[in-house]
């Protein structure tokens, strides 16, 4: 430690590490506290679910013993219950004056800023306030960017929805993924937003949605071309709504919204009938599972979030977040009209109604409860003008 010195014009980081079985944050947790370690920032760990335990195990492989580093003041560990609570009741004001309390008393004492982990899974109960949470995390933000403070949040995927958990993961600029913290793509989303709008960049994003939509036509997924049927008709629609550069997102998004449905069994797909309740369960993850695939690639923003939003409706009754009205981008409300009209085009097994006539009244049917009434009569006119699949 070099006693008496600062390094002032360090700025922190943000991190988040997700979980679902305590076992896969062992290697995550430990190499986030060697990192501050390593540079000469206090550490400390807030607990909960996680225990001294476990922390243990994390950083021994790393050379780092809790004894001496309590004992020399390295590390300081806290309960949760006792710095995110004021009188039994959720604070996170109080934590996010604590966290900037305990950032300057580590520089007071010589460090170069602190290093902290907590444990948050406990505060998603059914009083939860994601207002709060936005604003304490936004206020962190800010500190975060101006101070030597590394955070780390962990969370418990088991316990929080997954539409709050792409809310969390969309709060910190770094993510723990495989075996190291990245550049969180869903935090990065107003920078990435279209990252590419060259004619080789357009090339690139449908040459590789091409060669991923041959992908379903090999496993014979659909009899008739539905991921280009899809991807000609939001190009269309999105035309017709004057949103041009939108138009050349969405067709490389229609031609691989369904990439999700590699990981389901293929006589899921063509099954008469109803399916089963975990079938129905896997199926509904398909476009987070598309969404999580293609914003590993640098394409537009506005690609992989049409393709997590096609399933949603306008009165939340779709999958796989429940997103309502304006929460869904257009996007994907173009994405989800176009998907129909493909789908219902066409006979499907599970289906007896099927073709151009029967799909058009079914968006006009579902207008403003399902679907949004100006992409609806968007792509009524496409119809109208002669667009065909």
């Amino acid at each position: 430690m070099k006693q008496g010195q600062s390094n002032s014009t360090e700025v922190g980081s943000h991190s988040v590490i997700l979980y679902n079985d305590l076992s896969e944050i062992e290697r995550a947790l430990g190499s986030f506290f060697f990192s501050g370690y390593r540079r000469e920032k206090k550490l400390l760990f807030i607990y909960d679910r996680l225990t001294l335990a476990d922390l243990l195990r994390a950083i021994e492989p790393y050379g780092m013993d809790l004894e001496e580093l309590r004992d020399s003041g390295r590390i300081e560990v806290a309960s949760a219950r006792d710095t995110y609570l004021r009188d039994g009741v959720l604070d996170l004001e109080r934590m996010a004056k604590k966290l900037e309390e305990k950032t300057r008393e580590a520089l007071d004492s010589g460090f170069d800023g602190l290093c902290v982990v907590g444990e948050g899974s406990w505060i998603f109960d059914e009083n939860f306030n994601a207002a709060k949470m936005l604003e304490y995390e936004s206020k962190m933000d800010v500190f975060i960017g101006e101070n030597p403070l590394d955070a780390c949040c962990i969370y418990d995927t088991s316990v929080i929805n997954k539409r709050m958990l792409l809310q969390i993961s969309g709060l910190h600029p770094f993510i723990f993924d495989t075996d190291s913290f990245t550049p969180n793509y869903d935090y990065f989303k107003d920078t990435y937003g279209h990252v590419c709008e060259s004619d080789e960049c357009r090339q690139l994003y449908m040459g590789t949605a091409t060669m991923a939509s041959e992908m379903f036509r090999i496993r014979g997924f659909y009899t008739e071309d539905h991921c280009k049927n899809v991807s000609r008709l939001a190009c269309a629609i999105a035309r017709k709504m004057n949103e041009i550069r939108l138009a050349v997102e969405l067709e490389t998004a229609g031609m691989i919204h369904d990439i999700g449905m590699m990981t389901i069994f293929s006589d899921m797909i063509g099954k008469p009938g109803k399916l089963a309740w975990f079938e129905s369960q896997l199926l509904h993850e398909h476009p987070l599972v598309g969404y999580e695939l293609v914003k590993k690639v640098p394409f537009p923003r506005p690609i992989a979030k049409a393709i997590l939003e096609h399933h949603e409706r306008l009165d939340g009754s779709g999958y796989p977040l429940g997103l309502k009205g304006d929460e869904i981008s257009i996007g994907g409300k173009i994405l989800a009209v176009a998907e129909v009209v493909s789908a219902m085009s066409f006979y499907r097994i599970y289906r007896d109604d099927y073709g151009v006539e029967v799909a058009l009244n079914e968006i006009e049917k579902g207008a403003d409860r399902f679907y949004d009434s100006d992409v609806v009569g968007a792509c009524l006119k496409c119809f109208e003008e002669g667009f065909e699949f």
